[in-house]
């Protein structure tokens, strides 16, 4: 099992809260006229992009060791 350093997670949650932002310019940049409708875009985006997010940086080794 394995731990990441406050670093690690400092770092990862500025790359997700870009990469969310980013999500959520180019979802409203659509124009979907409902606000609703662009909520649940959203949501459905996000969970697939924060899926291919954590899959990814799981596979990066940086700041993570092993628990004791």
């Amino acid at each position: 099992m394995y731990k990441e350093t406050k670093k690690r997670t400092l770092i990862k949650t500025i790359l997700w809260r870009a990469i969310a932002t980013l999500n959520s310019f180019l979802v409203l940049c659509i124009n979907l006229n409902n606000n609703l409708k662009s909520a649940i875009v959203m949501n459905i985006t996000g969970f697939f992009i924060y899926y291919v997010f954590e899959r990814i940086f799981n596979k990066i080794t940086w700041g993570k060791y092993e628990k004791s």
